[in-house]
């Protein structure tokens, strides 16, 4: 009995992690490495942001997301970066942890590349107490236990960034790794499933006051259905952003966000299904960024600003 049961425990946890990938993010105007690694320290050097999201707000249940991440350049051409991403889906509390580094190549003084190698570690623990409550059944510790966790599992990526003026396209693959995850007190196992983000995005300057930043991209992997977005941010002033986002099928998407005070900007994105009941496909995702570098900088003085 106990040897079918964990037959179909494998069967059931291998279904889930077919369309499991890395945690979505839509906080890609303001934290860019969300779309590529090669941005750690090249984009607001010296800078922390954290994210919070919540998934399926309708469900009970439904994802939540913390993400924590700073980068800054060791160089003029090198930067690093760490970040940490806790993770709740389903059965699964996951936590990554990874370094990155990253280097831009100089092609002409107007054409650069950006290459980035991450590397680190990825945990989880699984629950089945969610979904197999029968107090009259505990033949099997499997099934009532709360909290059983993975050994330690070596996760890298690799992503490539061109750079042309204010235009960018590159690709990242991203939980590459080798082997099965394994757990130490069940006979369960399963492999997490590497993934590709291809974007491409171009800055443009529309007056003195408004610039506008369209984007596209192409998520996808292993045994994951591909996902095209488009988006793009309108920014006043450099301090107020407003987005609007369409990713298939049929999430659509908008953004605010200010900066609150010098080094200090804080951004909302929230998405909406038009194919599902709108109460329960809703994502909300606050991202607060702080420039450390910028807020520890001494302001010029008055009659040094032009």
């Amino acid at each position: 009995m106990k040897k079918a049961i964990i037959v179909l425990i494998s069967i059931f946890v291998k279904g889930l992690v077919l369309g499991q990938q890395m945690p979505v993010s839509d906080n890609y105007f303001m934290e860019k490495s969300t779309l590529s690694s090669s941005y750690t320290g090249h984009s607001d050097p010296g800078s922390f942001f954290t994210s919070f999201r919540s998934d399926w707000t309708g469900i009970v249940g439904g994802p939540r997301t913390l993400r924590l991440f700073y980068s800054d350049l060791i160089t003029t051409n090198a930067g690093i970066g760490g970040k940490i991403i806790y993770d709740k889906s389903g059965i699964f509390n996951q936590i990554y942890f990874m370094g990155t580094y990253s280097y831009k190549l100089k092609i002409t003084e107007k054409h650069k590349v950006l290459m980035a190698l991450s590397a680190g570690f990825y945990h989880n623990r699984l629950n089945f107490t969610d979904y197999y409550d029968d107090p009259k059944y505990n033949i099997d510790p499997v099934m009532i236990s709360q909290d059983i966790p993975s050994k330690l599992k070596f996760m890298t990526d690799f992503s490539a960034l061109y750079n042309y003026e204010g235009f960018y396209a590159g690709i990242m693959f991203a939980n590459i790794n080798f082997g099965d995850m394994k757990y130490s007190e069940v006979d369960v196992s399963y492999k997490p499933l590497a993934n590709y983000l291809i974007h491409a995005s171009y800055s443009i300057p529309v007056n003195q006051r408004w610039d506008i930043s369209p984007l596209i991209y192409l998520r996808g992997g292993k045994y994951i259905r591909n996902q095209i977005g488009v988006a793009a941010m309108m920014r006043y002033q450099k301090n107020i952003y407003i987005s609007l986002s369409f990713r298939d099928p049929g999430i659509w998407g908008f953004g605010f966000g200010t900066n609150i005070s010098r080094g200090i900007r804080l951004y909302y994105t929230f998405n909406i299904s038009s194919t599902i009941s709108a109460r329960v496909y809703n994502n909300h995702e606050i991202s607060l960024g702080i420039g450390i570098k910028e807020l520890i900088k001494k302001p010029l003085p008055v009659d040094a600003v032009e």
